[in-house]
């Protein structure tokens, strides 16, 4: 009896001592988005380090930290390559690139398996193949094509294939010239165990299948949810009996790891050895990590460069590691990362960007904004305690903007010389004109008129032109480039327009409108005010290019309604010029809603009072139909704003 009750206090011994070692080797993490029922089909690891959790709630992402939510589907089996992940579910496969889904309707897929650099698709109506991110089915068997397909496992040379219609071997799954059913035995999973396969009989355990194909069992066990090779030993989870463990050369029981040794869940429902062959479980209530002095494996800190952003937009910078980029996208942001299962809380990151490294810190994301222009070299280095990374880069280089180039400063100063030498001529020939008046002062009336007028058109009012000179200066020196460019593209527009058309009698109808609209918005850009416009055609359908008119004949009224009809107080100063033909007559109308005609003849000059009286002038000269009128418009006897109101005869050129 004495000798009874200490066989079994060593034994309670043991078994206690071997529940608290398997408690310690067992860590839990659990994944916190309120999901209930879980169940993880699948565990994977990319090519940073990454796991990925195929389950019944989605795809989750872990980094021995944090899991994340990834995609919402249930999800049966997962495949990581490179930078792109494969996921099957009941309805298809959905291939993740980054941030881009790709979605591709198929049958139901039980395993993603990769094999010699192809992916087959192990579904429940045949094998299919990824290629070219297409789905095709592999015609092999008539059998096979539309059997339920679980497991395929590629071993001498051959490979084997588990279905709902016998287990079976064939030469090749692409055009295959050889095709064998092995056994009627249903198997579920697949295992490579040395030279030999394991198969997976939920009723009635393993098998081993050697490399002559003879099939024998080798160790009773029913509903296994999941089997790996680990250590010499064979794991296999249950449904509901936690973990059993055999020996992989004998396959003798070792021992058991269930609700009665450990902390741990009995529905166990997937198993994956990482890279630092730490042993990873899945249950209904998160992850397990198993970790044990025997199976601790030396590694090197591995950092990846996850991700580059442009201005807030990601690109694909695993191409090249060298980035050229124009001068306005000068903000870029770098995500980086380093994961090591054992002690992830650990790892630690500095950089630097041409001159020093950066403090220590946990920080896995830098941005830098507004950079100058010149080369850099982006230089990133982890740490995990004494273990360090080796330094990864990146170069990238940011274009010089045209406004700072020698070239830029060159065709400044000629614009400048050239817009120099031109008013100097205008000015010139002002005077000519003005002698030349002096001299002709008894010519005909209206040639007199001619001239004069066109002496007001070449001199377009300089203190105009100082001005957009000066906001053009200002766009260059605060770089905004594109209005720059816009600017000196209309004014110069303007400048030729007034200067071909000063040498015309008459011109269309269209150039005129051309030169408006330019003229309007470079004085929306200078003016103080900020007054808006419309230009209206109503010509019975007459083409604008047909219909001919004398040059400048109603932008001094524009002129002299923006310089004097608006000041800072007015509501929504607005401009709006009428075309309209009526009656063998182009009619002009053109109104504002500022202070009114009376109130803006105390604020004109003596320039804008000429330009406006030869205006008229030439007007009343052109027919005794003209019925030119000034007025005020008036509500509830408060002056609303001016109109100016005349006709010509209609002419065209055809």
């Amino acid at each position: 009896m004495h000798k009874l009750l200490k066989i079994f206090f060593t034994l309670l011994f043991f078994i206690s001592v071997d529940g608290f070692t398997q408690q310690n080797e067992l860590q839990h993490y659990s994944i916190s988005d309120g999901s209930s029922n879980l169940s993880i089909h699948q565990i994977v690891q990319d090519e940073i380090g990454y796991l990925w959790l195929a389950t019944n709630q989605g795809v989750f992402q872990f980094d021995g930290i944090h899991f994340s939510k990834r995609h919402k589907e249930d999800s049966k089996t997962i495949y990581a390559k490179k930078s792109t992940l494969y996921i099957g579910h009941s309805k298809g496969l959905t291939i993740m690139k980054g941030d881009d889904n790709f979605f591709y309707e198929n049958k139901k897929i039980n395993k993603i398996i990769p094999i010699q650099n192809n992916i087959f698709l192990a579904t429940i109506e045949g094998i299919n193949i990824v290629k070219d991110d297409l789905i095709r089915p592999l015609s092999i068997h008539t059998t096979l094509d539309f059997s339920i397909i679980y497991d395929i496992i590629y071993l001498n040379k051959h490979f084997y294939i588990a279905s709902n219609k016998g287990f079976w071997m064939v030469d090749q799954l692409i055009n295959p010239k050889k095709v064998k059913k092995i056994s009627e035995l249903n198997f579920q999973q697949l295992l490579q165990n040395k030279n030999n396969i394991i198969a997976v009989n939920n009723e009635n355990g393993l098998y081993q299948i050697n490399k002559n194909s003879k099939i024998q069992p080798i160790y009773e066990f029913s509903d296994i949810y999941s089997i790996i090779r680990f250590n010499e030993e064979i794991w296999m989870t249950t449904n509901d009996n936690g973990i059993e463990i055999i020996n992989s050369n004998t396959y003798r029981f070792i021992r058991k790891i269930n609700k009665y040794n450990s902390k741990v869940s009995d529905k166990l429902t997937s198993l994956f050895v990482d890279r630092q062959n730490l042993l990873w479980i899945g249950s209904s209530n998160g992850i397990y990590k198993y970790s044990s002095n025997t199976n601790s494996k030396a590694s090197s800190l591995k950092l990846n460069i996850e991700k580059i952003a442009v201005n807030f937009t990601t690109i694909n910078h695993t191409k090249s590691k060298k980035l050229k980029l124009s001068s306005s996208d000068n903000n870029i942001s770098f995500s980086f990362k380093s994961i090591d299962f054992k002690s992830p809380e650990s790892i630690k990151y500095r950089y630097k960007l041409n001159t020093k490294f950066s403090p220590w810190s946990n920080q896995s994301k830098v941005e830098f904004a507004n950079l100058k222009p010149g080369f850099y070299k982006f230089i990133v280095q982890s740490k995990n305690r004494s273990l360090l990374s080796e330094k990864v880069s990146y170069d990238f280089s940011i274009e010089t903007p045209f406004y700072q180039e020698t070239w830029f400063y060159i065709l400044i100063f000629s614009t400048l010389c050239l817009i120099s030498a031109y008013i100097i001529e205008v000015r010139i020939k002002r005077i000519k004109k003005n002698n030349q008046f002096k001299i002709d002062q008894l010519e005909l009336k209206n040639h007199l008129m001619s001239l004069e007028q066109k002496a007001l058109q070449l001199q377009m009012n300089p203190h105009f032109i100082f001005n957009v000179l000066n906001g053009i200066k200002a766009l260059g020196n605060s770089g905004k480039s594109e209005e720059l460019n816009t600017t000196i593209s209309q004014f110069s527009i303007l400048l030729r327009s007034v200067l071909n058309n000063s040498r015309l009698e008459e011109i269309n109808l269209k150039d005129e409108i051309e030169t408006l609209t330019n003229y309007l918005e470079l004085e929306q850009k200078m003016s103080a005010v900020n007054f808006t416009y419309s230009i209206k055609q109503e010509l019975n359908n007459i083409d604008t290019e047909e219909i001919l008119i004398p040059p400048m004949l109603i932008q001094p009224f524009i002129e002299n309604s923006i310089k004097h009809a608006f000041n800072l107080t007015t509501e929504n100063p607005k401009i709006d010029v009428i075309f309209e033909v009526k009656h063998q007559f182009l009619h002009f109308t053109i109104t504002d809603n500022g202070i009114g005609f009376t109130a803006t003849k105390n604020k004109k000059n003596s320039h804008k009072s000429l330009a406006l009286n030869v205006t008229k002038e030439r007007i009343q000269n052109l027919t005794t139909c003209n019925k030119f009128k000034i007025s005020e418009i008036k509500e509830n006897n408060e002056v609303r704003g001016t109109k100016i109101y005349f006709k010509i005869p209609l002419k065209t050129d055809y």
